[in-house]
C-alpha cells in the first residue's frame, strides 16, 4: 500500500442547510428548489472544466461530501452527481464520506447514498441532551437522533461516524460524560468530538461563555481531558486530536489531508491543495456558479506549496495524530525546507514533556494534546 501522502481525494462542499446553527462559521446559505437544481448543474460543469481538455486528474482514493448539509440534496441530485463524477472517472477507490444530519437520513435518502456507493456515513449529532441541544440551536430531538441512527445501522455502511460538540454554554461534565457513553453505546466506529467554535475561525476552542478568558480555556481543557480517557475506555481510540475511532474505522480521507497529500474541491467554498497551490472555491454561490459559467472558476485564498510551506503544515498537522511524524521522512518530502529551525523548539517541547519522540517518530505526550493550539503557535 502507498504512503498515504501519496494518496488523492476530492472534496464536494455543499452549502445548503435548511437552518442555521449559532455554533457554525462555515459557509453556507437556505436552499430553494431553483438553487439545489443550479447548484447541481454547476457541479457536474465544473468537474467537466478541471478535467478537459488536459486536466489529467487522477483516479481518487477517497472523496468526501461536506457541508452544510449534504444530506440535503435529493436522491435525483445524488445519482446526478455520482454519475458526474464517475463518467470523469472520479469515484473513489477506497473510501466515500457522506456528512448528513438526522433530519436528512430517511430511508430512501440512506438507499440512494449507498447505491451510489458512499461507504462512510459521518451525521452531526452533537449531544444527546435536549437542554444542550437548545443552546446550539439544534432543532432536533435525542429521540429523533437515535431513531436516525438506528436507520444509518440499519442500511448497512460499512462505516459510520457521529460528531459531539463539548464547551457548549451551561454543559456540564456530567452531561458530557453522558453524551461519549450515549455515542459509544451506538452502533457506530468512529466518534469525533469537537469544541465549540463561534467566533474565533480559528482551530482553537471558543464559545460564548460567561467564564473568563483563562477559566473557559481550562474548563475546555477538563472537557478534552474527559474525551481522552472516557473514550479509549470504550473502544475507541484516540488517533487525532478531535477523533476516535475502533480499529479500522479512521477516516481516510482526513488521515490523507492532515499528510499533506492532494485533493481537489467542487463546489463553492472548497479548498483544495493541487499541483502546487492551496487555495479555495470563492465562499459565494453566485460568483462562484458565474466562474463556472465564464469557464473561470473564482478563487481565493491563493497559497504557493513551496517545500518551505508544505514541511510546516505537514510537521504541525501531522502532530495532531497520535501517530505523530517522522521528522527525517519530512526532511526526504522536502528537502529545500529548512527544516533545522524546528529543531531548537522540538527539543524544548520535548523538556516541557509536551512531546516526546519513540523509535523515529515525534508525538504529543497526552499533556502536549491539551494544549495542541499553543504547541502548534510555537511552531510557527
Amino acid at each position: 500500500m502507498q504512503d498515504i501522502f501519496k494518496n488523492f481525494g476530492i472534496y464536494l462542499h455543499v452549502p445548503f442547510c435548511a437552518g442555521g446553527c449559532d455554533y457554525c462559521r462555515f459557509y453556507k446559505r437556505t436552499p430553494t428548489r431553483e438553487t439545489l437544481d443550479a447548484y447541481v448543474d454547476a457541479v457536474e460543469a465544473e468537474i467537466e472544466l478541471r478535467q478537459s481538455p488536459n486536466g489529467n486528474i487522477p483516479t481518487p482514493q477517497t472523496m468526501f461530501w461536506g457541508g452544510g448539509t449534504p444530506s440535503i440534496l435529493s436522491e435525483t441530485h445524488i445519482e446526478k452527481l455520482r454519475r458526474a463524477f464517475e463518467k470523469n472517472g472520479l469515484l473513489p477507490t477506497l473510501e466515500w464520506t457522506v456528512e448528513i444530519a438526522p433530519a436528512n437520513a430517511t430511508p430512501r435518502k440512506l438507499a440512494a447514498l449507498k447505491d451510489a456507493g458512499a461507504s462512510r456515513i459521518s451525521m452531526g449529532v452533537q449531544s444527546f441532551d435536549e437542554k444542550t441541544l437548545r443552546t446550539l440551536g439544534r432543532r432536533y430531538s435525542p429521540k429523533a437522533t437515535l431513531e436516525a441512527i438506528e436507520r444509518v445501522a440499519d442500511a448497512g455502511f460499512p462505516h459510520f461516524s457521529i460528531d459531539l460538540i463539548f464547551g457548549a454554554d451551561g454543559q456540564t461534565e456530567e452531561q458530557w460524560v453522558a453524551d461519549i457513553r450515549k455515542a459509544a453505546e451506538c452502533p457506530v466506529d468512529h466518534i469525533s468530538a469537537y469544541c465549540l467554535e463561534f467566533e474565533s475561525a480559528t482551530s482553537c476552542c471558543g464559545g460564548r461563555l460567561k467564564d473568563s478568558e483563562y477559566e473557559r480555556s481550562e474548563r475546555e481543557g477538563d472537557f478534552l481531558e474527559i474525551a481522552q480517557t472516557e473514550l479509549p475506555k470504550l473502544g475507541f481510540a484516540q488517533y487525532e486530536i478531535s477523533n476516535y475511532a475502533k480499529a479500522g474505522g479512521e477516516c481516510l480521507h482526513n488521515l490523507s489531508v492532515w499528510n499533506m497529500a492532494q485533493w481537489l474541491g467542487f463546489g463553492p467554498a472548497a479548498a483544495s491543495q493541487w499541483r502546487g497551490r492551496r487555495m479555495r472555491n470563492v465562499p459565494h454561490f453566485d460568483k462562484w456558479l458565474d466562474g463556472i459559467k465564464k469557464r473561470t472558476p473564482a478563487e481565493c485564498d491563493i497559497v504557493p506549496l513551496d517545500d518551505e510551506e508544505m514541511f510546516s503544515s505537514a510537521l504541525i498537522f501531522g502532530l495532531r495524530m497520535n501517530g505523530g511524524v517522522d521528522f527525517a521522512q519530512l526532511e526526504r518530502r522536502f528537502p529545500e525546507a529548512d527544516s533545522g529551525k524546528y529543531r531548537r523548539t522540538l527539543a524544548l517541547l520535548e523538556s516541557e514533556r509536551l512531546l516526546e519522540t519513540v523509535g523515529e517518530r515525534t508525538r504529543l505526550t497526552p499533556s502536549g494534546r491539551l494544549v495542541a493550539d499553543a504547541v502548534a503557535v510555537e511552531l510557527l
